[in-house]
């Protein structure tokens, strides 16, 4: 049986991240090898969430103050 490769548009780019020597170690023994760049990838895309999240609030402030006048 072949299992079909995953097909993923977005093409995948490699990221050297600096981080102290403790918490990479932390970080390897936390995370399985395949894990990590779930993980990382994961807080990047809850981290943009949150931004577009408060961009649209700020709008939406911006539009209440702007009809109360």
């Amino acid at each position: 049986m072949v299992i079909p490769k995953k097909v993923n548009s977005d093409p995948i780019e490699r990221l050297v991240l600096k981080l102290p020597k403790s918490l990479a170690t932390y970080f390897r023994n936390t995370f399985a090898h395949g894990k990590r760049s779930e993980f990382i990838a994961k807080c990047i895309l809850d981290y943009k969430h949150q931004i577009e999240i408060k961009e649209i609030e700020n709008k939406l402030k911006a539009a209440i103050k702007k009809r109360q006048k």
